[in-house]
């Protein structure tokens, strides 16, 4: 035997056995992305399914970013969601189709393009090429369960996603009428008001509490559900659950004998669901151990108890729960989430006292019953949203979700987008031109 051809066997045997090794990685590595993307209910990272979001999330922004309307770039940015879904199952696809081609390959005797033409055959289960041999046979008998098994998945996913997608909009869509489109916290109160439905509140806030339950669960688990978007583009969950945190807010500073423990509730869990999305979503770093703790509340200003227990609805009992249920959560969130919570809360709210009193003053008028100075109101209303807001801004910017009042910047500096004025119309004076009209 020559050297020449000593070489070429030693060349194709390290060429198939390289080809083996690699197609069993990429099978491992493309089962456990499927595994922990759609199949084990956590809030489980996957290099490559991950990767796919960014990837497309990343296209569509840089051709949304180039709109000039928030409409537009609205138009665009509705495909993330069902973009991602489709993309993942086409790379999973690819993948096996070249993970089942490596291993042909390696194992089989079959050139190399031979091996991918095998592979895809049975993949997809078109049988327009096969072998005798017993390696790739078995091999070609996988290959033909596993695209069926990853349609199946996509099947069973679908109605998953969307069926969660119909429970968070349902509330969000009533929201529109309540509380406006967008919708706006103050602007929340006043219709209510008008509507002789201030006394619903803590029902409503109860119904919140619940919504926002079930927003923590589903789209930690369902990470691509944070990118679906509402069928309007003046709505979004991100602004929802910003007005309701607001009124409730504005609830506790301003009142004292309506009903505020609802009030109070619908804050602590909106506040950790926030968080928690904000931890699972955007910041990917390995839990380190013995996390330290942000102050007293996770991404809140460090506000000593005894300021929360003058603000009306909290008391030692509600601040020790709050406290409680903080440190749990905290357990699940990185270094790198609660560093870049800690340098959040250095930030006051960006509300301004005169936006506040402007809010307040539209409440008077709709006849809400307004109980405290508004120095005492202002002192309250801050410490209890500079709670919550670091957080709440921080997805609203990542998402580009609609510039409402009281959401943050955005990437471009769009007009703030106005709810109608229920007291303006009221009052028999409709501002024709509602500020932000011009962004559509």
């Amino acid at each position: 035997m020559s050297v020449n051809t000593i070489d070429l066997l030693t060349a194709d045997l390290f060429s198939r056995t390289a080809a083996t090794l690699l197609g069993l990685f990429l099978f491992i590595a493309t089962t456990i992305s499927i595994l922990r993307t759609i199949v084990v209910p956590r809030a489980l990272s996957s290099l490559i399914a991950d990767s796919i979001s960014q990837s497309v999330y990343g296209f569509h922004l840089f051709i949304a970013n180039r709109r000039k309307s928030y409409v537009k770039q609205d138009t665009i940015l509705a495909w993330v969601g069902p973009m991602i879904i489709v993309s993942q199952v086409i790379v999973w696809l690819i993948l096996y189709l070249i993970s089942y081609g490596l291993w042909i390959y390696g194992l089989g005797g079959s050139n190399f393009i031979g091996a991918f033409r095998e592979a895809g055959s049975s993949l997809f289960t078109l049988g327009f090429a096969g072998t005798t041999n017993f390696g790739p046979t078995i091999l070609a008998f996988m290959a033909a369960a596993t695209g069926p098994i990853v349609i199946a998945l996509l099947i069973g996913f679908l109605p998953t996603i969307y069926g969660a997608y119909i429970d968070r909009e349902v509330d969000v869509s009533l929201l529109g009428v309540s509380g406006g489109q967008p919708s706006w916290g103050p602007e929340y109160l006043a219709r209510l008001t008008l509507n002789n439905q201030i006394y619903d509140l803590p029902d409503r806030m109860s119904s919140w509490t619940k919504w926002f339950g079930e927003l923590r669960l589903t789209h930690t688990t369902y990470q691509v559900l944070v990118h679906i978007r509402s069928a309007s583009p003046y709505r979004h969950w991100v602004i929802a659950s910003i007005t309701v945190l607001d009124a409730a807010a504005l609830q506790l500073c301003l009142t004292k004998t309506l009903p505020r423990a609802e009030c109070a509730q619908v804050i602590i869990h909106g506040t950790q669901t926030l968080e928690s999305l904000y931890a699972t979503l955007f910041v990917r770093k390995k839990v380190l151990k013995k996390l330290p703790f942000v102050g007293r509340f996770l991404g809140a200003s460090s506000i000593e108890p005894l300021v929360l227990e003058q603000i009306r609805g909290y008391n030692r009992g509600t601040v020790a729960v709050e406290k409680a249920a903080s440190a749990d959560t905290a357990r699940s969130f990185s270094a790198e989430t609660l560093r870049l919570m800690r340098q959040g809360e250095k930030n006051v709210t960006q509300i301004s006292k005169e936006e506040f009193t402007d809010a307040v003053n539209m409440l008077k008028r709709a006849g809400y019953p307004v109980e405290v100075d508004l120095d005492t109101a202002w002192e309250q209303f801050s410490v209890t949203r500079a709670r919550y807001e670091y957080v709440a801004y921080q997805l609203a910017y990542t998402l580009t979700v609609v510039p409402a009042p009281w959401s943050g910047v955005r990437r471009k500096n769009f007009n703030t987008v106005w709810p109608t004025s229920a007291v303006d119309i009221y009052e028999g004076k409709p501002k024709e031109n509602n500020p932000g009209n011009d962004t559509t």
